[in-house]
């Protein structure tokens, strides 16, 4: 066994100077089976990347950036980055591992919102896993108002909150300072939020389910990544211009046949004649054709004499 001393201060000395030493940091000793465990000896390669890892445990040298398995380790490599559990790696059901977006770890703190408290302020569920946030405790406070004056009025995003001025603030000096119970205005101007120019009204009947503000729909949110968002804004796009790509398509109105009366100019589900019209206009159907092949058979003796008489025109033209 050898002796761990938690201080990694090269200048600590193993022997403690006073009692006081002695009794705040005892030393601590480590087996040869904890060491094998902290540094990870004897660990394989996984035969195949992309394998089920949620059982496992978490890759101590990745925190440090020494895993040298990279996608075959047979542990699961954290971002320190993700703060919301992902909810289909509750449910078993995750097929992206080490490369969700999401934390696979159980912690109740970090556990993403409930959908029914956040849409309708009311879960049934008594042992719901998921958070219930207040709704006002999303809303910002506004920092125009708070400098003394909002444009936007009722109609702004973030909160109106009235407060009372500390008088000794406002005469230089306050005993207080950040404890004060009163209001320590700021008069410097706000900083206006990189937005991207987005070509579209702002409809402040949607909500957004990514930051819950209104105004805006999650594909246009602000607040998303630049490439997530710019592929979303791609994505309605093209589905915008197969919309009219289809409408371009689509037939005149003056070409269409209605199969329930035969005739033109709108569709059978817009027929007024009925389902059985069709047995109506049959007659006029058949004489209509036979007008039809009449008018053909006259056409064809029309080309027929004519091109007999010009036969003839021919043969007394080579004659004289």
């Amino acid at each position: 066994m050898y002796p761990y001393i938690p201080n990694e201060d090269p200048s600590f000395s193993q022997t403690p100077l006073t009692i006081e030493m002695l009794l705040a940091e005892p030393p601590t000793y480590l087996t040869d089976v904890e060491e094998m465990l902290i540094e990870q000896r004897g660990m394989r390669e996984l035969p195949f990347p992309g394998m089920d890892k949620s059982g496992r445990g978490v890759c101590l040298k990745n925190e440090v950036k020494a895993c040298t398995m990279g996608a075959l380790c047979p542990l699961r490599h954290i971002i320190k980055d993700k703060q919301v559990v992902c909810k289909h790696w509750l449910r078993g059901l995750c097929k992206k591992g080490d490369q969700c977006e999401f934390l696979h770890e159980y912690d109740l703190s970090r556990m993403p919102e409930c959908f029914f408290f956040s849409k309708y302020l009311a879960c049934s569920n008594r042992e719901c896993p998921f958070r219930h946030i207040d709704p006002e405790s999303k809303i910002k406070d506004c920092p125009w108002y708070d400098r003394g004056f909002c444009r936007h009025g009722p109609y702004c995003k973030n909160r109106h909150r009235r407060r009372v001025i500390c008088p000794f603030y406002l005469l230089g000096f306050c005993l207080d300072g950040p404890l004060c119970k009163f209001s320590h205005a700021s008069f410097d101007l706000p900083l206006v939020e990189a937005q991207p120019k987005l070509n579209f009204r702002p409809n402040y009947g949607v909500t957004c389910h990514n930051c819950h503000e209104r105004g805006h729909k999650a594909t246009h949110c602000p607040h998303l990544p630049a490439q997530t968002q710019l592929s979303q804004i791609d994505a309605t796009k093209l589905k915008q211009y197969a919309s009219q790509a289809q409408e371009q398509q689509r037939r005149n109105i003056a070409d269409i046949t209605c199969y329930k009366c035969g005739e033109k100019g709108h569709y059978a589900n817009r027929c007024t004649k009925g389902i059985l019209a069709f047995l109506s206009n049959t007659g006029e159907q058949q004489q209509q054709q036979q007008q039809q092949g009449i008018e053909n058979e006259e056409g064809k003796g029309n080309l027929k004499n004519k091109g007999e008489m010009n036969n003839n025109n021919i043969g007394e033209d080579q004659e004289n």
